[in-house]
């Protein structure tokens, strides 16, 4: 057998005002790599969690994110529910959970994990950056790099798992970097479906509420309210499923901002023939608008992206489905792809447009159900969703 089998590992566990630091070294290396805990203290939460240490914070504080926190691979970061997160730093504000490293924030429906801006206004800080070790179509190994923090994701490991979100809620996220590049609330780049991703909440962001960028992962029990953007965004071939969606579009502007679409769904901007093709399964899904803007519209499915959705209710937008591209254009006009759909206060129920950019008929892409609930009350929120507090 290989020398590295029989490697004894030996951990130390230091103790601060911070948090718990577990860190691993074998007996090849004396040195023990320790994160620099004057810069991952509460009043100036920001630094780097390296390969083997495992840093559990105290919920008994409010850390405040002043810059970049990095969990590098070999990491893990775990945050006890009730934690509390007040952000300060604008883009350099963020957390990002490298491939291979790990997060646990697991609060509770009464005690949940909050990331939130000091002022309470969109776009105060960055957001959440998870990148794992699954699919994206951007190239043929699968990897590609986030345009958040520029790092590598994706690959073939489609079970990965980059820890677990349970009763998370993110606030004020979204900060941009320019006119094309603003964060999300969470981000998650080649994720995959081993990782746990439960009950969040994102409110008053500043762009998207969710962005799957390929991946596998599967997402549960997920609230976006009043983002500056669209609520559920999906590109780069994800494949995984959603169950339990509720969305709710901002009421007014906020900066010119009225919000976007429900779901924005793409298999690939540059390329919709890329393979793998996104391909979620989605069920019990509600999308509540308004109508201001040129995108109120309930879904937009494009660029390729294939997907199967049932129990979808869209309420308040100009329009409904709106389709477009011929790889999709064809996929949901094939028909059961779209199931149990129900529109109330809707314009137009459908449009769909060709690659050519010529008017298609996407009237047949799915069957109406008058009685569909969607998320679970109709246009109205569910109530699984009331620990967040959401009217």
């Amino acid at each position: 057998m290989k020398k590295l089998i029989f490697r004894a590992i030996f951990c130390t566990t230091l103790f601060s005002s911070t948090a718990f630091i577990t860190s691993c070294t074998n007996d090849d290396d004396s040195s023990t790599s320790t994160p620099s805990t004057q810069e991952l203290t509460p009043d100036n939460f920001k630094g780097t969690i390296k390969s083997g240490q495992n840093l559990t914070l105290d919920a008994t504080k409010t850390y405040y994110l002043t810059g970049i926190v990095t969990v590098e691979e070999g990491a893990t970061l775990t945050i006890p529910a009730g934690t509390k997160f007040t952000a300060t730093g604008g883009t350099s504000a963020y957390v990002i959970v490298y491939r291979g490293g790990k997060i646990f924030a697991n609060g509770t429906a009464s005690n949940p994990v909050v990331f939130q801006g000091i002022n309470h206004t969109p776009g105060e800080w960055g957001g959440l950056v998870i990148l794992g070790k699954a699919t994206s179509n951007r190239s043929v190994s699968g990897e590609s790099t986030s345009e958040l923090g520029q790092k590598i994701y994706g690959g073939k490991e489609n079970t990965d798992n980059s820890g677990s979100l349970t009763y998370v809620i993110i606030r004020d996220s979204g900060a941009k970097f320019d006119e094309t590049k603003e964060f999300n609330g969470l981000s998650l780049f080649g994720v995959g479906n081993g990782t746990k991703i439960d009950n969040i909440y994102i409110e008053n962001g500043g762009d998207d509420g969710i962005e799957f960028f390929g991946g596998s992962v599967n997402a549960t029990n997920l609230v976006v309210n009043g983002v500056g953007d669209d609520s559920f965004d999906w590109t780069e071939g994800w494949s995984g499923t959603g169950t339990n969606w509720y969305a709710k579009r901002r009421p007014s502007a906020i900066n010119g901002e009225a919000g976007n679409r429900g779901i924005e769904a793409d298999n690939q901007d540059t390329n919709p023939d890329a393979t793998p093709i996104s391909n979620p399964t989605l069920k019990n899904i509600t999308v509540v608008g308004s109508k201001d803007g040129a995108e109120s519209q309930g879904a937009k499915l494009r660029a390729g992206t294939n997907g199967n959705i049932d129990n979808l209710v869209i309420a308040n937008f100009s329009t409904g489905l709106d389709i477009e591209t011929d790889r999709s254009v064809n996929w949901f006009n094939a028909k059961g792809k779209l199931t149990n759909v129900r529109f109330i206060n809707v314009d137009t129920k459908s449009k769909g447009t060709n690659t050519k950019k010529e008017t298609v008929d996407v009237s047949g892409a799915y069957t109406e159900n008058v009685n569909a609930t969607g998320a679970g009350n109709g246009a109205d929120i569910p109530t699984w969703a009331a620990w967040t507090g959401l009217k």
